[in-house]
């Protein structure tokens, strides 16, 4: 039953790679929610959503993605809990801790709890503008440093694998390799 997060800053081949891999591996797609999530309520991209409602969109998100994949038996999913809870605090770093936050990383992280694997995609090209998010370097650095440590303190490094090839074929294949071994080891 794998249930597969591919994770990782924006604009760095996530959404390719679960468009591909989804159909090879027999496994339903998950969609980004937040994207699909924007465009349901009206927005072009999340820079369009008032500070008022920012909140309240991060919580619908993770419980969103929460329900979608409890529907699913297996699936593969363009971001997930994990990501909800990186991009949570990265926009809540300049306001105190609160019961709310508390609250989003313990359903963040028991949720994150039930991926079979991770799949870590890091910035390894220049980001292409697609008019939804933000393609600052640093920021996507920044947001890649966040989801690895969200990694470490979700105690998934041990279900993680980090991609090391930019072109879409050679990744497939560097999945698909890390997924068989990953399955014999299992079956151990």
């Amino acid at each position: 039953m794998p249930r597969i997060l591919v994770t990782g800053s924006g604009s760095v081949g996530k959404t390719t790679l679960v468009s591909h891999l989804g159909p090879e591996l027999s496994l339903c797609p998950i969609e980004e929610m937040a994207r699909d999530l924007c465009t349901r309520l009206g927005y072009a991209q999340i820079g369009d959503i008032s500070e008022n409602e920012q909140e309240h969109f991060k919580i619908k998100v993770l419980s969103e993605q929460i329900s979608r994949e409890n529907e699913l038996k297996d699936f593969i999913t363009d971001r997930g809990a994990l990501d909800c809870w990186v991009l949570w605090q990265r926009w809540q770093l300049c306001k105190a801790m609160t019961f709310t936050s508390e609250a989003y990383y313990k359903m963040a992280r028991a949720q994150s709890q039930k991926y079979t694997h991770v799949i870590l995609v890091p910035p390894l090209f220049e980001p292409v503008d697609d008019g939804f998010r933000w393609i600052d370097k640093d920021y996507l650095n920044q947001i890649h440093r966040m989801t690895e440590l969200a990694i470490f303190d979700f105690g998934l490094q041990n279900k993680t694998y980090i991609i090391r090839e930019q072109e879409l074929d050679n990744r497939l294949v560097e999945i698909k390799n890390w997924l068989s071994q990953n399955q014999n080891q299992d079956q151990d």
